[in-house]
């Protein structure tokens, strides 16, 4: 029980920046402008200050192959989920046009902002680097797959697949893998600055969270009945079929540990852009990023139980 303290004080301490944010968007300290640049700062900059640090001090070359399955790993999982919410919905008599949307909306986690900060404060910088890895491999299903659910026929093909796949998060990694691959050895004083940097990552993550909370009110979200559908799929449903069906193979305890964990995350922060980009009502989508942040509060401790 003794080693569950620090990460209840980590979870303690996103949850105080996260009402720090809430607190700043409902007192209009913050703009929207300045919304903006704090999300594009961490993304932009910070994430992959972070990840790149994280990368040239602690990637293990002998773990390879183990860092390889996390990405293929996410792509078999996100795949047989997407098929799991198709067989659900229909089953419920959604409409194709319903299913689709339903299944974009709840299928893809917010590893990112909310999973690899986790990730890290639980695992330490294998865990970080897990997290990513683990979204890359979903993020090649999102522009593929998902993508193509809220496709119509007559839409144009132009996703910018290569564009939103080598986000600045992956160039970080890239960057970072090109240096350990290569065997050199990078100056002190650039180690020291990148991890400066991407010391704001967290904190920058969990005020965005807290601003985006603000702008819906609990009742307008609860009273969108597919909201606790989804909630149960994405916050319990899927983690538990991960944590347990990892388990049927002898795969190590860390990656079982940290896919549980990105499989218990909200909502993928950009869907409701997304939906909005190819014609889709993002109503939903706002609903179920705000309602699976709030619920995770009480279903993600499970997990942790679970796998600490």
């Amino acid at each position: 029980m003794t080693d569950f303290y620090p990460v209840l004080e980590q979870l303690l301490l996103m949850g105080v920046l996260i009402a720090l944010g809430f607190y700043l968007n409902r007192s209009g300290k913050i703009k929207q402008a300045a919304e903006n640049g704090i999300a594009e700062l961490t993304i932009d900059i910070a994430f992959p200050a972070l990840i790149f640090t994280n990368i040239v001090r602690d990637f293990d070359l002998s773990r390879l192959r183990q860092y390889l399955i996390v990405p293929v790993s996410a792509l078999i999982i996100t795949v047989i989920s997407i098929f799991i919410i198709i067989i659900i919905t229909r089953s419920l008599g959604y409409s194709r046009r319903e299913q689709e949307e339903f299944a974009f909306v709840t299928v893809f986690s917010n590893n990112i902002f909310v999973g690899a900060p986790i990730c890290l404060a639980l695992f330490g910088a294998q865990g970080l680097i897990l997290a990513i890895l683990y979204d890359f491999g979903m993020q090649l299903i999102l522009w593929t797959v998902g993508i193509w659910l809220l496709k119509d026929s007559g839409q144009n093909a132009e996703s910018h697949f290569l564009a939103n796949i080598f986000s600045p998060p992956i160039v970080g990694l890239l960057l970072g893998l090109v240096v350990v691959f290569s065997g050199a050895t990078m100056p002190e004083a650039v180690i020291n600055i990148t991890d400066s940097i991407g010391a704001i990552t967290v904190p920058l993550a969990m005020i965005f969270i807290g601003l985006q909370l603000a702008k819906s009110t609990f009742a307008e979200v609860m009273g969108n009945k597919k909201v606790y559908l989804l909630s149960f799929l994405r916050l319990l449903l899927f983690p538990a079929l991960v944590y347990y069906g990892l388990g049927l193979f002898p795969i190590q305890s860390l990656l079982r540990s940290v896919m549980t964990i990105l499989a218990a995350m909200p909502v993928f922060a950009s869907s409701s852009v997304i939906m909005e980009k190819y014609g889709h009502q993002s109503g939903f989508a706002s609903a179920a990023i705000f309602a699976t942040i709030v619920f995770m509060a009480v279903t993600l401790p499970v997990f942790i139980w679970l796998i600490v």
